[in-house]
């Protein structure tokens, strides 16, 4: 006889350190790219090159991760997400690091940036299968808050990375920033990111855990047939397709309506906090609610930002509002997608899955923001893309609405 599932609180009473170690994984993979656009002008005037140049870096992080995010899904879901984990972090905090040691050749800066996403191209894969293993009725709330990682990088390493740089310049300021994450969330992994191989949410801990083929879940041969899986897969693309488009343009969109330098860059700042309050409200709601319903709900709130920069042309009061509730949203997305593809996926093959549909969607946010600008360059205003993002978020919503029921890959096949 099967003994109870333990409740959400059991799962975090036994289970938080997991979090913590998984969420400051999460950190350090956004680091690099949060740091960049404090150091743009001082590389652009300490080597010469380029802004263009300087920024074909970051953009080597999304090819790379198509190429090889898929591979480590593979051997996460064979050897688990621990050695992945130990490996990724010590590698891109190195790569971090390097960075400070460049020469006046472009080259080096590109390819330590190519490096930076083969070694960044695990997460979220590797964090969000961690808290798979180890955690179902509090999954929504757990992997809320590890993806949060990323909106932490971006509200502290900006001011850090500015500090360091005004004191003791932008070569020492990577070397630093290198090593402080490096030294804590090393430590951090190494310590809490303990699992057997391929453990249940429900194993206790000393029990002999079973092997991967006897997870729940999909194969990867199963999940690649799977319709399901396919329009998860287009929701996720189109959705951060469009918001990626109006994300990294978005100063530029609110000046473009009338707003001056100064108030489009405060009402900016309203993402990243709001970024994070979305991700862990929605955390909460996913234990209680179908994602699917909370995926669409976001994807179509997120059309209040273009729908108010059209409506109301330099009023301040309806960027911010816009701003914030984008953000929410936006925040809210990427835990219902990672949350729907654990319950529509299961624990079988979710590494390699959920590693495919990421790197796919690098794709999305590597072109959105040059689409958006190609359609500027063109007409010479933003307004085409605030308009053509409004089918984006209703398609996307769609899809994820589409999604159906999820399966329960805890019943076994049984003789008839």
């Amino acid at each position: 006889m099967n003994e109870a599932a333990p409740s959400a609180a059991a799962e975090w009473r036994r289970h938080w350190p997991l979090v913590a170690a998984a969420t400051a994984g999460m950190s350090l993979a956004a680091v690099s790219t949060s740091a960049f656009g404090v150091m743009v002008m001082p590389i652009e005037q300490d080597v010469g090159w380029s802004r263009t140049e300087i920024s074909g870096g970051p953009l080597l992080i999304s090819v790379t991760v198509i190429c090889v995010g898929w591979f480590y899904g593979l051997l996460i879901d064979k050897i688990g997400p621990r050695s992945i984990a130990l490996f990724s972090v010590a590698s891109l905090s190195a790569c971090t690091a390097l960075l400070s040691q460049i020469g006046s050749e472009v080259w080096q800066w590109w390819a330590l940036w190519a490096l930076i996403g083969l070694t960044s191209a695990a997460a979220p894969a590797v964090w969000v299968t961690a808290v798979t293993r180890c955690f179902s009725a509090g999954r929504g709330m757990a992997m809320a808050v590890v993806l949060s990682g990323s909106g932490l990088s971006s509200f502290i390493v900006p001011n850090l990375a500015s500090y360091f740089v005004e004191i003791y310049g932008w070569r020492t300021a990577y070397l630093y920033i290198g090593g402080i994450w490096f030294a804590v969330v090393f430590t951090l992994v190494l310590l809490f990111l303990r699992l057997p191989r391929s453990e249940p949410a429900t194993t206790e801990a000393g029990e002999q855990a079973p092997p991967a083929e006897a997870l729940p879940g999909l194969t990867a041969r199963q999940g690649l047939s799977s319709m399901v899986y396919y329009k998860l897969l287009l929701a996720t693309v189109i959705a951060n397709f469009a918001g990626i488009s109006l994300l990294m343009n978005l100063v530029p969109i609110m000046q473009s309506t009338g707003l001056s330098a100064a108030s489009a860059a405060f009402a900016f700042s309203f993402v990243g906090i709001a970024t994070i309050t979305g991700r862990i409200i929605s955390g909460g709601l996913l234990d209680r609610f179908n994602a699917r319903m909370i995926a669409a709900g976001a994807g179509v709130l997120m059309a209040i930002l273009p729908l108010l920069l059209l409506a109301f042309h330099g009023n301040f009061v309806a960027a911010i509002i816009g701003v914030s509730i984008y953000g929410m949203m936006g925040g809210a997305m990427m835990p219902c997608i990672a949350y729907l593809a654990s319950r529509h996926l299961g624990q079988r093959a979710f590494g390699t899955l959920y590693a495919i549909i990421m790197g796919i969607m690098s794709i999305g946010i590597g072109l959105g923001p040059m689409t958006a600008n190609f359609i500027y360059d063109r007409m010479q205003s933003y307004e085409p893309v605030l308009w053509g993002t409004l089918p984006l978020f209703a398609i996307g919503a769609l899809l994820f609405l589409s999604l159906g029921a999820y399966p329960d890959f805890t019943k076994e096949e049984k003789p008839a």
